[in-house]
């Protein structure tokens, strides 16, 4: 964690921050096609370039510039130079209740999470039912959990912490590509016309990359875990609505009001 927070930041790099299953791995794809002008699919996988993954991070110095990385770590524990820079950033958003679906099914299917009952300790992810009040508890959670993890942007976004960000809502990107594409590319300081950005949707939309990654990037992807995909799962929104009881919806409800209170964090649940 010292050496992501000490990580020596170019000018022109752009980073990537979001919470796990939240469309990184899809934004990542987006804003490599942008910086390089064409929607040719990039042969490395996002993680080549995700700070907390990467065993030396000086191994990154060899990418040519402008690098896109990413990071899931909470704002604090961001690349000091890189907020003292004004480097860019995009932050990937995505309603907390199909979060909380995806994540589940990540944590079922990827044997480096879950693992069984022992003598001092629970069985993990468990039951839905039980992983859903595992994380409304904030028991087992990732990177600070969904709710401190967000308004801790919010907060650093509120008292001019970061100075430069853009924000990609997970739907907005499904229900309009285009333009959220050509507002990305505007952030970025990029060309995009219509031509390319609908091309960029096209290459990105969610079956295709799917094969992408499966037959063009080099390197591990780890995607599938006993014939089940949990790092591409359905790529969609609303899927919760199969997930939650009409009690765990209220319950959840109660503690997004509870947890947003007082904040401008705003998320879309359907499309």
């Amino acid at each position: 964690m010292a050496a992501v927070r000490n990580f020596e930041s170019r000018d022109n790099d752009i980073l990537i921050c979001s919470l796990p299953k939240t469309g990184t791995n899809w934004g990542y794809e987006i804003i490599s096609m942008l910086v390089q002008g064409h929607a040719t699919y990039v042969k490395g996988a996002k993680i080549t370039g995700m700070l907390e993954a990467v065993d030396d991070l000086s191994t990154l110095n060899e990418l040519k510039s402008p690098r896109v990385l990413s990071t899931h770590v909470p704002f604090r524990h961001l690349p000091k130079q890189h907020l003292a820079k004004g480097c860019k950033i995009v932050h990937f958003r995505r309603n907390p209740k199909d979060v909380m679906v995806s994540c589940y099914n990540h944590c079922t299917h990827d044997d480096r999470i879950s693992h069984p009952r022992t003598s001092e300790d629970e069985e993990f992810p468990g039951t839905w039912e039980n992983f859903l009040k595992d994380q409304m508890e904030s028991k087992h959670n990732f990177y600070d959990g969904f709710f401190k993890y967000e308004k801790e942007w919010e907060d650093a976004k509120n008292k001019n912490q970061v100075t430069s960000v853009h924000t990609v809502f997970y739907e907005n990107l499904k229900k309009d590509p285009v333009n959220e594409i050509k507002r990305l590319a505007t952030y970025l300081e990029v060309p995009a016309d219509d031509e390319l950005a609908k091309d960029i949707a096209d290459k990105c939309s969610f079956q295709k990359f799917l094969n992408a990654v499966l037959t063009v990037k080099t390197g591990v992807v780890k995607i599938v875990e006993g014939g089940n995909q949990f790092l591409f799962r359905k790529g969609i929104v609303g899927d919760w609505k199969n997930w939650f009881t009409v009690a765990q919806n209220e319950q959840f409800d109660e503690l997004l009001d509870k947890e947003l209170k007082g904040t401008s964090l705003k998320f879309t649940f359907e499309i």
